[in-house]
């Protein structure tokens, strides 16, 4: 039986403003907060109450997924990697089926070299492979897998680098069954729960969007999902949000997810200047016209475009194109746009982008995991480039609409939390309590997202449980800071521990 009366004792508060020094009892009757008692004395500070984590950007099928596969993340060398595949296929993989491998990260490798084809055949020949980096723009194929590939592409290059158009739409050669990708998404949320995340905006594939609808159908989200849709199924949302769906209580329709440009690891964003590795700068995906064209026609249907642009030249040609729109439509058709991920912003960007009145969903655990000095960031664009990325102090103190997320690489909000408080250039580092508010989505608080100001007053109000001050969270490990229990849309998602209830720090009726 799901416990929904109860009383919290000893209670801190940590909201998007900061934290009240009082402690308070908070009782709740049916999941919903109705007392909140100052206490007259400041004690024991038993637990910390915060909003859940908003993951602004997340793939939550894609992380599930991975789940699923052959997860190469953790491996050291490119010989590891090759090794754990070879020791995946053994494990009960079933000989002429798809085997994913997924997750690697040469830019950590001692010789950053990525796979070959003849590589991976002499580790499984028998079963078509795909070895996919860990951002989803770079993969390889073994010879098995580039005669299926090959059937539908044609020919591809011989070393069974696919490029990036083809490394990102693998999943319409091997689609994942609609029963694998329930069972990704159920293991992803379970795992964001535990780490506080009550809030994802999900930057959906093309199978996204029939997922979401039949988990929602199903009852199986415990977690608000806000979902942006592939452009080609952008008349399909259309005609279901006319007919009454993504209403809630935990789906809504966030928008249409773009790409401008590609990733500084797969050397495929588009920069002014070449890469310091590479001669040439990367490429844009969308001609300006065809760009103009999409987001005109998300602005037409009222659908938000979150537009990925991580170059500073794919972010100069989106500025551009939605210059263009709001000299048109006026800034009404701007508004609610957010630039995802938006590395290389610079000061007379973000001017533009304050004119514009759009948003930014930036991701600092970026900074934590490829930014630092002698780094992937380093080496690809040179110290100069790479020290003036993410200036999230700059955006911070314009007052702009901005939120973090994790784009699951990894999801880990104190890994984010981390990149944002220390990164390597100190005028762009944010204080604890200003990392953690972006994280928490406290800047959506001011553009209307919630109903009251006070989140634990808000309709589908909850909170998350720490044992310990959820600012140390800006210590980038997470197990410092355990999440003790998860109260989101009046139920516990997360039940409290038994020692909470022993020790009388929650109470029951």
């Amino acid at each position: 039986m799901m416990l929904r009366d109860f009383t919290l004792r000893g209670v801190a508060l940590q909201d998007f403003r900061g934290r009240d020094e009082s402690l308070f009892d908070l009782t709740f009757r049916g999941g919903r907060l109705t007392r909140k008692k100052r206490l007259p004395e400041l004690g024991q500070r038993n637990l910390f109450l915060t909003p859940g984590f908003n993951d602004a950007h997340i793939h939550l099928l894609h992380l599930g997924l991975s789940r699923q596969r052959c997860n190469l993340s953790g491996c050291g060398s490119l010989d590891e990697a090759l090794e754990t595949v070879a020791e995946f296929s053994r494990g009960g993989h079933t000989s002429g089926d798809i085997l994913w491998a997924v997750n690697w990260d040469e830019s950590h490798w001692a010789d950053q070299r990525l796979p070959t084809r003849e590589e991976i055949d002499r580790v499984v020949a028998d079963s078509p492979v795909v070895m996919r980096r860990v951002c989803g723009h770079r993969a390889v194929l073994n010879t098995a897998a580039m005669q299926e590939a090959g059937r539908r592409w044609g020919a591809l290059d011989p070393g069974g680098h696919l490029s990036e158009e083809q490394a990102m739409g693998l999943a319409n050669l091997w689609p994942p069954t609609p029963e694998e990708l329930e069972e990704a998404f159920l293991s992803a949320q379970d795992a964001a729960i535990a780490m506080g995340i009550t809030r994802a905006s999900e930057m959906g594939s093309h199978a996204a969007l029939d997922t979401y609808l039949t988990l929602e159908e199903r009852g199986l989200l415990k977690i608000d999902v806000k979902l942006f849709v592939a452009p080609e199924r952008l008349e399909e949302v259309v005609r279901l949000r006319q007919e009454g769906r993504f209403t809630g209580p935990r789906l809504r329709l966030g928008g249409v997810k773009l790409y401008a440009d590609g990733s500084v690891g797969a050397r495929t964003a588009a920069l002014r200047h070449p890469y310091e590795d590479a001669a040439h700068t990367g490429r844009l995906l969308y001609q300006d016209q065809d760009l103009f064209d999409m987001l005109d026609r998300c602005a037409r249907e009222e659908l938000p475009a979150a537009i990925h642009a991580i170059g500073d030249a794919a972010i100069d040609q989106v500025l551009h194109q939605l210059e263009r729109i709001a000299q048109e439509r006026g800034l009404e058709a701007t508004r609610g746009v957010s630039i995802e991920h938006a590395e290389m912003v610079d000061t007379p960007m973000l001017d533009r982008i304050e004119a514009l009145e759009i948003g930014l969903s930036m991701q600092p655990n970026f900074v934590e995991r490829w930014g630092r000095p002698g780094g992937l960031y380093d080496r690809a664009l040179g110290s100069q480039r790479c020290m003036a990325m993410n200036p999230f102090r700059e955006v911070w103190d314009r007052k702009l609409p901005l939120v973090f997320g994790s784009d699951g690489m990894p999801m880990d909000p104190s890994m984010g939390l981390e990149g944002a408080v220390s990164h390597p250039m100190a005028e762009a580092r944010l204080m604890s309590e200003e990392a953690l508010s972006a994280y928490l989505g406290g800047r959506l608080a001011a553009a209307g997202y919630w109903d009251s100001e006070d989140w634990w007053a808000y309709g589908r109000g909850g909170g998350v449980l720490y044992g310990y001050d959820p600012l140390d969270l800006t210590s980038g490990d997470l197990s410092r800071v355990p999440v003790q229990g998860v109260l989101w849309c009046g139920e516990w998602v997360l039940e409290p521990s038994a020692d909470l209830f022993r020790a009388g720090v929650v109470h029951a009726g």
